[in-house]
């Protein structure tokens, strides 16, 4: 019993790690990692892509298939995937996306929609949730059914984000349809097989929310060397329904000629295949619908559906007394764990800050002496700079003194030959001028004794 219970524990635990719908983010083209669901990973072209997210989905580490799903609708515009061997049919809890309406959430694998309204902020705002479709006449199914993923995949499909809404009770829908048709193209393509569903919104929208589409579509390419595509077209109005299409003309019926497949897959449809796919859907539905009728019929299924009920409250209760429980046990070993690694960090910082303080103080006691030392000798000096100084100068004095004695007697002898010869310039200057005065008186007189004798020899003439 106590294995089992930690069994289921571990499984609590796990299972949302192992579902993941990772947002793609501007700038990464077409889907990413996800872009291996599309023929030459090129996806359809054409669709309206404001309000619109692209959503790559995986599972346990693997890619399961890609959403282009409509915030505005609350509608995946489509879904692409790979046919996948059946498994069996198996009730599933549906998964909301929580980064699609909290873009600040770190959660970034899907969660159970009932665990994510304490956890997630703005739940529903841009995604369907179940309360949704409560006290109407729809119910929500996946656009990519479960029928057509591996068993440890059907998990995936049961996400929100991957769900239309459809009418209550509706018998031989899109789920059978798909399922018909993806295991007769396996055999005809083999591995090579891409399929893309979608969904058109109608006028209509449950709790003016959610809308109903106007119509399903799915698009099949066998991407072989021999290409060759066909599509199928499914009126919500009539659930009996179901329209065989070229590729081609399902684009033009699509909202701004929306294009699918690149060059249409090669554009070579299968008529008699497809002709053959829908004659066995419609003769399945006509058993179905004669078997399904009759007062019995709806007696046990009126039973089946009470049991059900009866069944998914019992799991619901008991689920929700195992969450409480792990969630009341984790959390006081979480508080006993945050208060252990609390005393321990608070003990190891004192223990750690007592050799650095203790450095501290002794470095900050060196610095002290060796600021007094520095300001003693600072004062000392002050003071005896004073005589030290005035000793020096006497001392120097008689040096400075004897040193100027050759220069003094150099200005002295210079002083006494410039007096020198000073008194012989005077000198000599006094005799040039004496000379000059005697010359100059000597040369008058003998110009006039010279003139007087002409003057007089020309009067005797």
């Amino acid at each position: 019993m106590k294995a089992a219970a930690l069994a289921l524990s571990i499984c609590i635990v796990a299972l949302p790690r192992l579902l993941r719908a990772r947002l793609l983010r501007d700038g990464e083209e077409g889907f990413a990692e996800c872009n291996e669901f599309f023929p030459g990973e090129q996806p359809p072209e054409g669709f309206a892509e404001d309000s619109c997210v692209k959503i790559c989905h995986q599972q346990g580490g693997e890619r399961r298939f890609a959403t282009l799903y409509s915030t505005r609708h609350k509608l995946p515009v489509y879904s692409a995937f790979k046919y996948k061997e059946a498994a069996g049919a198996e009730a599933r809890s549906w998964l909301i996306e929580p980064q699609l309406d909290d873009p600040e959430s770190n959660i970034e694998e899907m969660m159970d929609e009932a665990d994510a309204t304490n956890k997630v902020d703005g739940l529903g705002t841009n995604q369907a949730l179940t309360e949704d479709y409560t006290s109407s006449n729809y119910q929500p199914e996946p656009l990519n059914p479960g029928c057509l993923d591996e068993d440890d995949s059907q998990k995936a499909t049961y996400a929100l984000t991957d769900t239309v809404p459809v009418m209550q009770g509706s018998t031989g829908g899109w789920s059978t349809d798909v399922a018909h048709i993806g295991r007769r193209l396996i055999q005809l393509c083999g591995e090579d097989l891409y399929l893309v569903a979608g969904a058109v919104p109608s006028d209509f929208k449950i709790k003016d929310k959610v809308s109903v589409p106007e119509f399903l579509w799915l698009a099949a390419c066998c991407n072989t060397p021999e290409a060759w595509s066909m599509g199928f077209i499914k009126k919500m109005t009539d659930e009996s329904s179901l329209e065989g299409v070229t590729v081609e003309e399902l684009g033009k019926r699509l909202p701004g000629g929306a294009q699918v497949f690149t060059d249409n897959c090669g554009g070579d449809p299968k008529n008699a295949e497809q002709e053959e796919i829908l004659k066995t859907i419609s003769q399945l539905k006509s058993t179905q619908g004669v078997a399904a009728t009759g007062p019995f019929f709806w007696t046990v299924r009126l039973l089946a559906h009470i049991l059900i009920g009866i069944v998914k409250s019992i799991f619901y209760v008991v689920w929700f007394i195992v969450k409480q429980f792990y969630n009341l046990v984790a959390g006081g070993i979480c508080s006993l764990c945050n208060g252990v690694i609390t005393y321990i960090t608070g003990v190891s910082t004192v223990l750690f800050n007592i050799p650095c303080d203790t450095l501290r103080v002794v470095g900050n006691i060196l610095c002290g002496f060796v600021k007094i030392i520095g300001r003693v000798l600072t004062v000392v000096g002050m003071i005896i700079s004073p005589p030290v100084h005035f000793l020096l100068d006497i001392a120097s004095f008689p040096v400075y003194t004897i040193c100027a004695v050759p220069t003094v007697g150099k200005d002295i002898a210079s002083g006494i030959c410039g007096s020198l010869m000073l008194m012989i310039n005077a000198v000599i200057g006094l005799v040039d001028c004496s000379f000059c005065v005697v010359s100059f008186g000597l040369k008058r007189v003998l110009q006039r004794v010279i003139g007087h004798t002409e003057s007089y020899d020309d009067s005797q003439l």
